[in-house]
């Protein structure tokens, strides 16, 4: 339904540009904030791996690529998540991180996305907690694939 929130088992991913990767390989925790010099973001793109619960893993991330709404570069990569251990990390430093299903429909030009989901009760992109949040959560990094096949 529009607007639950993920089960604490289940599994997200988030797109990460390649100047977003670290020459080590790990992703710069700024993935994982609201854009500063958009006031009007109340919550950062992922998509719900277990909504595509009849596919492998394979299955969800090539079905995550194919109905993407942006360009997915060959050097970038979907970081993965498990929702409730990525809350229970952030939790003590901000109790009002959340993950809710925001499926979003066909618009003429892209067909529906129904794993489209959002995390939100993040702190602005501009603040100093926004940064340790977003590092916390980068922490949290379960696996990352190819963003591109």
């Amino acid at each position: 339904m529009i607007g639950d929130n993920l089960p604490n088992e289940d599994h997200v991913v988030r797109y990460v540009k390649p100047t977003s990767i670290r020459t080590n390989g790990k992703v710069d925790g700024s993935v994982f904030c609201l854009r500063w010099h958009r006031l009007d973001d109340t919550g950062l793109s992922i998509n719900w791996l277990e909504c595509f619960k009849d596919l492998t893993k394979a299955g969800q991330l090539a079905e995550v690529r194919r109905l993407a709404r942006l360009v997915m570069r060959k050097r970038g990569c979907l970081a993965e998540l498990n929702v409730g251990e990525t809350k229970q990390h952030v939790g003590n430093e901000l109790d009002t991180i959340n993950f809710y299903h925001m499926p979003l429909n066909s618009d003429g030009k892209f067909e529906a996305d129904p794993s489209h989901s959002e995390i939100m009760g993040l702190p602005p992109g501009n603040s100093d907690q926004a940064a340790l949040i977003g590092d916390m959560i980068a922490e949290c990094i379960k696996n990352t694939h190819p963003a591109t096949n």
